[in-house]
């Protein structure tokens, strides 16, 4: 597989991976695209997509900083779902020294458990810490989300790390964002 950034004057590819994140995921948890290319500007931001030959295998955009990567968002192809392509995301994610961190919806249905045991299965731990996740659009609403992380659970201190990090500069790439004074 190769991981290739996604650049947005390769028309063609940007396109295909643009609509698989459109439609992996809600409006409330994505972004504007003029926001999301200000954040792949950000040399902190990692927007890759996942290719083989001229198949679209999947998305993954994550943040690093310091220690840390934060994992925003995973999508497979729903082609090729449940081949065991996402599994080998997160391994590349994971093929690192960085705590990773990511966040699921809370455990209110089926989809949800499951997603949990899938990052379970892939060696993540859920955390006693909770997250609530600011809206990417104006018109959304904070979403509280659940904590996991990997290789092994994050502390109190990695948790506050990463919420200054969020609140702090994932936050400057959302719709509506205005420095404060």
């Amino acid at each position: 597989m190769e991981y290739l950034r996604i650049e947005a004057d390769d028309k063609e590819r940007w396109n295909r991976v643009w609509d698989l994140y459109e439609k992996s995921f809600p409006v409330a948890e994505r972004r504007k695209i003029n926001d999301h290319l200000r954040a792949c500007a950000d040399e902190r931001f990692f927007p890759l997509s996942i290719w083989e030959g001229q198949q679209l295998i999947g998305l993954m955009f994550f943040w690093e900083w310091d220690t840390y990567r934060y994992l925003e968002h995973l999508a497979v192809n729903p082609e090729i779902r449940g081949h065991g392509y996402g599994s080998q995301l997160l391994r590349y994610l994971c093929d690192s020294e960085h705590t990773i961190i990511l966040e699921i919806d809370p455990l209110d249905d089926e989809l949800s458990v499951r997603r949990l045991q899938f990052y379970e299965r892939s060696g993540y731990t859920l955390t006693p810490f909770r997250f609530v996740h600011l809206p990417y659009r104006i018109d959304g609403q904070e979403q509280e989300l659940l904590i996991l992380s990997y290789p092994k659970m994050i502390s109190k201190d990695q948790h506050k790390d990463f919420l200054k990090f969020v609140n702090e500069v994932v936050i400057q790439y959302c719709e509506g964002y205005t420095p404060e004074s």
